[in-house]
């Protein structure tokens, strides 16, 4: 990794570990990142909206309220990329976050070299959602996402000249992968976006409607693109990733 390469990174560090901050700036500043501290998460919407960093790093067990009672707040006002720092090694409490509007989450203690890896993927899947965003803006019926596109009309997708017609709920599947390119997304967090809020199934059919959205995109891709996170959920993979990545259980 060389430190010429990085781009330069604004941080913005929510924690009131002092030791924590002088590590984190210590390691990530000769990488060329800027790092701003904050003790709290008092007025942090106002905090983002002044300093606009590039990325937050929120601490759950901060002093007042607490890191997910701060995450809740900001969503409200802004999609900032935000990685959850906690001491707590608790599934629920990153399964929360996630949920929550979290980009990622990373228990402590760290390796900073882990931290600077996961803000520049948070970073790089940030920058594929604008890119979707704006595509949307130009082309409101159209989703594209790399060399597929979305008929959202028509329910019916696109790979270069070749289409193929989608069933109601392979549609669903597909237009909430293209929707977060590259996003992490878990089975409830599918479910939700896809059906809505009042639609209840379990894991399984979750499961299910998945394999089923693979089939038919391997026929018409030869790949299914929807990716196993384990332990995670799923996403979507980018052109530049097919057949790279090995997914034995895909099915």
């Amino acid at each position: 990794m060389s430190r010429e390469e990085d781009a330069k990174i604004h941080a913005l560090l929510v924690d009131d570990d002092s030791r924590l901050q002088i590590n984190v700036r210590d390691f990530l500043e000769p990488y060329g990142c800027e790092i701003t501290f904050r003790d709290d998460g008092r007025d942090i919407e106002a905090v983002a909206a002044e300093l606009r960093p590039d990325i937050i790093l929120l601490d759950v067990m901060l002093p007042g309220d607490d890191g997910f009672v701060v995450l809740q707040r900001l969503r409200a006002v802004s999609r900032i990329p935000v990685i959850m720092l906690t001491a707590r090694g608790n599934d629920a409490d990153r399964i929360v976050g996630l949920e929550m509007g979290a980009d990622d989450y990373l228990p402590k203690p760290f390796n900073p070299r882990e931290l600077l890896a996961r803000m520049k993927a948070v970073l790089r899947r940030a920058a594929s959602r604008e890119e979707f965003d704006s595509s949307l803006k130009k082309h409101p019926d159209m989703l594209s996402v790399g060399s597929i596109r979305l008929d959202l009309r028509r329910q019916r997708l696109y790979r270069g000249d070749d289409s193929v017609e989608l069933t109601s709920t392979e549609f669903r599947i597909i237009r909430t992968f293209m929707g977060r390119p590259d996003e992490v997304l878990s089975r409830d967090a599918i479910q939700t976006l896809a059906f809505g809020e009042n639609y209840h199934c379990n894991d399984r059919n979750i499961d299910v409607y998945i394999s089923r959205a693979r089939n038919t995109l391997r026929k018409l891709c030869g790949e299914p693109l929807i990716h196993t996170v384990w332990g995670a959920g799923y996403r979507w993979i980018k052109d530049e990733e097919i057949g790279k990545i090995r997914n034995p259980k895909q099915d």
